[in-house]
């Protein structure tokens, strides 16, 4: 039955289908099996995390939004954990996830699908958790893939990352007038989320180098995503004991400009630069 658990783990995910309880039981357990789900499960547990490096994660129940899911969830006493559903989701530290280690998946279009949920899951978190159809038109407009995108017509590809939980898509009528937005789906928030967006935006910045981080920038994106206000770094002591507190602004403000220059790699260096080497 481990056996089987781990097959249907590894299978489901190649679909990007969640595990649910009820496929547990009637593909793995079966009738006979069915008091044996907490010993199986947490062996398939260990064997997916020795030797493929990877967990079952409990997917997030879907947030009641509108006002007709909120009076459907009042009527339901207590959740049953039938319900209850799973991906998997890798154990490999992040040392070990760079591109030299991992080769680039061999699937048609694979990091293109990766890419264009990663952004949209992006806009939609620096947007508050969620963002209107209009609004989220405009930055596929930006991208070019307003109509089209390289998976399929853009309507389908975001029906799609609905169907497989990356987003969810809610429809309410105000005042006559049909209003749709979008916010995270369940594998969304396991897969991408708030720190994995993080991570992003410091890629697209040019701050993704612990050394020369700017407590300022991630006070700003720790701020949009809702995430912990990061601690200020502890100022490095002058090796000569004599660097006042100006000197150490404008080193900060040297920092900050540096992005800007390194954006554009046919300016040269000013002669500041060239001074200072």
């Amino acid at each position: 039955m481990v056996k089987k658990m781990v097959r249907l783990a590894l299978a489901s995910e190649f679909s990007r289908q969640p595990i649910r309880r009820t496929d547990i039981s009637a593909k793995v357990l079966g009738e006979q099996g069915a008091r044996q789900f907490k010993v199986v499960f947490e062996e398939a547990q260990r064997i997916l995390h020795e030797k493929f490096g990877m967990q079952l994660t409990e997917l997030p129940v879907k947030e009641k939004v509108t006002i007709n899911q909120r009076r459907a969830a009042q009527k339901v006493e207590k959740p049953s954990s039938t319900n209850k559903s799973w991906i998997v989701s890798t154990t490999l530290p992040p040392k070990y996830r760079r591109p030299e280690i991992l080769p680039p998946n061999r699937a048609a279009l694979e990091g293109t699908y990766t890419g264009l949920y990663s952004f949209i899951i992006a806009v939609i978190l620096l947007n508050g958790g969620t963002i209107n159809e209009q609004k989220l038109d405009r930055y596929l407009k930006r991208t070019n893939t307003d109509a089209y995108t390289p998976i399929d017509r853009t309507d389908r590809f975001l029906q799609r990352l609905c169907k497989e939980g990356y987003l969810v898509r809610n429809r309410e009528v105000d005042g006559g007038e049909e209003v749709i937005e979008y916010m995270l789906g369940p594998r969304g928030k396991i897969e991408v989320g708030a720190k994995g967006v993080a991570r992003m935006v410091r890629e697209v910045y040019g701050r993704s180098d612990a050394n020369e981080r700017d407590d300022e920038f991630e006070i700003r994106l720790a701020r949009s995503l809702g995430l912990k206000q990061p601690e200020p770094r502890a100022q490095e002591p002058a090796e000569d004991g004599g660097e006042n507190r100006e000197e150490q602004e404008g080193r900060q403000r040297e920092r900050r400009r540096q992005p800007k220059r390194r954006g554009n790699r046919h300016e040269p260096e000013s002669e500041e630069e060239e001074s200072d080497d």
